[in-house]
């Protein structure tokens, strides 16, 4: 019964912190206008260059135009709504679906890297 409740407590600060980071999110999309610090010492776009305009196409609807700023986006975009969406699940039913997910591209990282490192020197050839 304590373990339980402990388990419950847990997920309850990390629904906390998912929704700061939610709202965070949304404000560097949508209110501020962040420079790349990456760019800005290096002077070459980051893998995550290009981001920010791309979810704002994503959020206005224009999801073909966001792939012009980032390969990444949407399938990014996907995958944080998606881990939003079975946390609040598993809050309610008392499950733990969203670890399991986790882990899946916890045990496929060396692909996701792939992703990245191509979505880098997208961005790099692209000039973003």
């Amino acid at each position: 019964m304590l373990m339980e409740m402990n388990l419950l407590t847990n997920k309850k600060i990390v629904l906390i912190i998912l929704f700061i980071l939610l709202v965070f999110g949304l404000l560097v999309v949508f209110v501020f206008d962040l420079n790349c610090l990456f760019k800005s010492i290096f002077h070459i776009p980051c893998p995550g260059c290009g981001l920010t305009r791309a979810f704002r196409l994503i959020f206005k609807g224009h999801i073909i135009q966001s792939f012009k700023y980032n390969i990444l986006a949407l399938p990014l975009f996907i995958f944080f709504i998606t881990i939003f969406i079975l946390f609040i699940y598993d809050i309610i039913k008392k499950t733990n679906i969203t670890f399991k997910y986790l882990n899946f591209f916890v045990k496929h990282y060396k692909v996701i890297l792939v992703f990245i490192l191509i979505s880098w020197i997208i961005n790099i050839v692209r000039g973003i």
